[in-house]
């Protein structure tokens, strides 16, 4: 990294005076930008086009460093910023082929979705041109020149979406076949808990994963390169919707908040946008045109949960060379019933920052790209086939969702996301509410392990009807809550994902079912809720359990009385979360170390300890005769380790000491440019089971929660609440670096206007491009 011989207020963009851009530009009149006290832009058009340029203009001016590495990372060249220690993830990204499919995807965009890129693009690049470079663009430029950021295209927007739709569902299974493989099928079973049906958890019926597991597990000998991770974890999030009849407005009331890895810059960029065709605010995910996931326009409000949709299958190719039928060269080919099918093959050039260039091949077979094995030396290989291979059109259905007049537009609008794998939650001003499953969805049986790709057994039949997705308007419960839960419905016919959870629904469905009527106020406490059922659930084993020892029977009685708070400064709450992580250490994930080369498997054998404890299962207890033997063990075990931390009296012992949360800047890895980046740690409650999310372990590193919360009362849209840690402008030198995190960290808001009264009233700074 260069010495930087700047300020980072040097660095700001200009937010206030006339910027010429029209001669570059075609936007079609001045375009108004006020920014307010919380550093959120308020944009006033003439036109859609020029909105959608002002997006990309702000954003330019706020994110333009995370828009250039998320471009980078998207198109497999973050290794050419910032050196050889990301060539895995960009082979990786390469080899996944987001910016191949988005070159293609750009061919199929209509006429409207290429002028929203269009605008997004040049919005980006007239701030480029414009304002000061970022201070990470000096940080990683040559001495005395910043890096030179080349031109913002259309399908760099599109690559971008591509990659945060991806998921990594194919690496988990990849993990399941070396799983079942060394373990056997059971195994894989115990990874998706067989709990009992409720409310909050439906599993689809039909579906018989397991039943594929034996006879197809794979030879894992050949399947090097799995991407580091946690088999099953990832992002989560809340939502839910009430209806007016059950408010005290009389309108629907809707709150959500998407619980993301914490991350500085902030994972949303607020702002709202007003043009003839439509007015609309709410958060941007930076690279793209939005609001996609959250927000409202003039007549209808939508949140939604990640659905983990399943869009991947991996596939055991059989590997021959032969000759083309063009040529007499022999070339890799994989067969497909009676048939072999000739590989592609593509040449990548990785040019890698302060080191030598390296190349890939890169191979595909008809079902997709190879993610595992050489065509040219091995007899077996695997492909990944992913559904969002095929063009997408996302920005048609942006454009629809931000002028939809009610409920029934909204919903036909979201059914035309192609990219997104959601659980929406919207409402309108006529006080209807529904939920619409979103997504392309591959019409197949699931498969867990990669399966035969020779036999023409595997193979899907289109996508599942967009009409026959999960979907509900206006229940009789008056209202509707997903939380990563499933939400189908035991005779529901088609196979949607193996991923869930329950315990934030069903803490949600809990706290609703006792309330009568909804208030804005009601929105705030629910999001701030911090009882755990899945502790809760851990300690009524612990509880139940027959001791020997005295100390662990003293560890026992602390806990018969706990409420299952995760409170900053309970004790209760570290030595209950201890005791657990000791027990799955010496059961669960002791019985899993025996598969070499799995990643951490925390925090999935958290859930799969509480579902071999409620099944009273064997399965996995080792060492230890029974459950109250292992929990005895882990009680103590916990005691030691906290007494060595936090000494040995319990009462000293804080929850919040054991669980902090920090945002760390990307390039604060460097010591000396820590304290420009990187914000001091906090000492929170919560944790990765409660509704108000924080501190989901990302293997040895990192953490998820939530990444911003929203209010929207459908009776007065002015009065949307929002927050957004760790504030709106990625710039160091900004007042907005950093200014969210006090409202977050206490469950309180900002306001979102929409009323230019009110933004004037607030206004700081006022921009126009002309």
């Amino acid at each position: 990294m260069n010495s930087v011989r700047i300020n980072t207020t040097d660095c700001l963009a200009e937010h206030s005076g006339r910027i010429p851009v029209s001669k570059k530009f075609p936007i079609n009149n001045d375009i108004e930008i006020i920014r307010d006290k919380w550093g959120i832009p308020h944009i006033k058009a003439t036109s859609s086009y020029d909105v959608f340029f002002a997006q990309g203009y702000c954003l330019g001016q706020d994110r333009l460093w995370q828009l250039e590495l998320f471009r980078h990372l998207a198109l497999g060249r973050a290794s050419e910023l910032l050196g050889k220690g990301l060539i895995n993830r960009d082979q990786q990204n390469r080899k996944l082929g987001f910016g191949r499919y988005a070159e293609v995807d750009w061919q199929e965009q209509t006429e409207i979705s290429k002028m929203i890129l269009q605008a997004y693009a040049d919005g980006i690049n007239a701030a480029a041109s414009t304002n000061p470079m970022p201070y990470e663009f000096h940080i990683i430029g040559e001495p005395d020149s910043p890096h030179k950021m080349s031109p913002w295209e259309p399908t760099d927007s599109l690559a971008i979406l591509k990659m945060v739709s991806a998921n990594t569902q194919w690496a988990s299974k990849l993990q399941y076949g070396k799983i079942a493989n060394t373990l056997g099928g059971r195994a894989v079973e115990a990874l998706i808990p067989d709990i009992p049906f409720n409310t909050s958890l439906i599993t689809p019926a039909g579906t018989k994963w397991l039943e594929e597991i034996h006879p197809y597990a794979v030879d894992f000998e050949i399947a090097g390169g799995e991407p580091d991770g946690i088999v099953g974890a990832g992002g989560g999030s809340n939502c839910w919707v009430v209806g007016g009849n059950k408010t005290t407005t009389g309108k629907p009331l809707i709150a959500g908040d998407p619980h993301l890895a914490i991350s500085i810059p902030a994972q949303w960029y607020l702002l709202h946008m007003e043009c003839p065709e439509f007015t609309a605010a709410g958060p941007c995910s930076p690279g793209y045109p939005g609001p996609v996931y959250y927000g409202h326009n003039s007549k209808v409000a939508w949140t939604m949960t990640h659905a983990q949709g399943d869009r991947w299958d991996l596939y055991r190719e059989l590997i021959e060379f032969k000759n083309t039928s063009d040529t007499n060269n022999q070339t890799p080919h994989s067969q497909f019933e009676s048939t072999w099918k000739p590989l592609k093959k593509f040449n990548e050039v990785f040019k890698i920052k302060n080191d030598e260039h390296q190349e890939l091949e890169i191979w595909e077979t008809h079902h997709g790209v190879i993610i595992s094995g050489d065509p040219t030396t091995d007899k077996e290989v695997i492909a990944a086939k992913w559904e969002l291979a095929e063009p997408t059109h996302d920005m048609d259905a942006l454009w629809k969702v931000l002028t939809s007049k009610n409920n029934s537009d909204l919903q036909e609008a979201l059914q035309e996301y192609d990219s997104i794998s959601g659980n929406y939650c919207f409402a309108d001003q006529n006080g209807d509410i529904a939920y619409q499953y979103v997504g392309r969805i591959p019409n197949r049986t699931g498969w867990l392990v990669p399966v035969p790709g020779w036999d023409g057994k595997h193979e899907w039949n289109g996508i599942i009807p967009k009409n026959e997705l999960p979907a509900e308007q206006n229940p009789n419960l008056g209202y509707i809550v997903t939380a990563n839960n499933r939400t189908t419905s035991s005779d529901y016919p088609h196979y949607l994902s193996f991923s869930s959870t329950r315990f934030r629904a069903d803490r949600l469905n809990e706290l609703m079912e006792a309330m009568d009527t909804f208030s804005i106020e009601n929105m705030v406490s629910l999001q701030s809720d911090i009882i755990s059922l899945a502790h809760l659930e851990f300690v009524q084993h612990v509880v139940a359990s027959t001791l020997s020892d005295q100390l662990a029977q003293n560890l026992q009685a602390r806990l018969v009385k706990w409420d299952g708070k995760m409170n900053a400064k309970s004790s209760e709450a570290v030595l209950a979360n201890e005791a657990r992580n000791q027990l799955a250490k010496v059961t669960v994930e002791q019985y899993f170390n025996y598969v070499e080369g799995l990643p951490p498997l925390a925090p999935t054998s958290h859930n799969v300890l509480l579902s071999e404890m409620n099944k009273d299962s064997s399965l996995m207890l080792g060492q230890f005769n029974n459950w109250d033997t292992a929990i005895e063990f882990a009680l103590l075990d916990a005691y030691k380790t906290l007494s060595q931390k936090h000494g040995t009296n319990i009462d000293d012992w804080q929850w919040g000491k054991e669980h902090k949360i920090t945002w760390k800047h990307n390039l604060g890895r460097d010591p000396e440019l820590q304290p420009i980046f990187d914000l001091n740690p906090i000492e929170m409650g919560g944790d990765r089971n409660t509704v108000w999310n924080v501190g989901t372990p990302l293997g040895a590193t990192g953490m998820h929660g939530v990444s911003y919360r929203q209010i929207i009362d459908l009776e007065d849209l002015n009065a949307t609440l929002v927050v957004i840690p760790p504030g709106n402008s990625g710039q160091p030198g900004s007042p907005h670096y950093a200014d969210h995190i006090k409202n977050w960290v206490e469950v309180k808001y900002n306001p979102l206007f929409i009323n230019w009264d009110d933004i004037q009233s607030n206004k700081v700074n006022e921009l126009y491009l002309t």
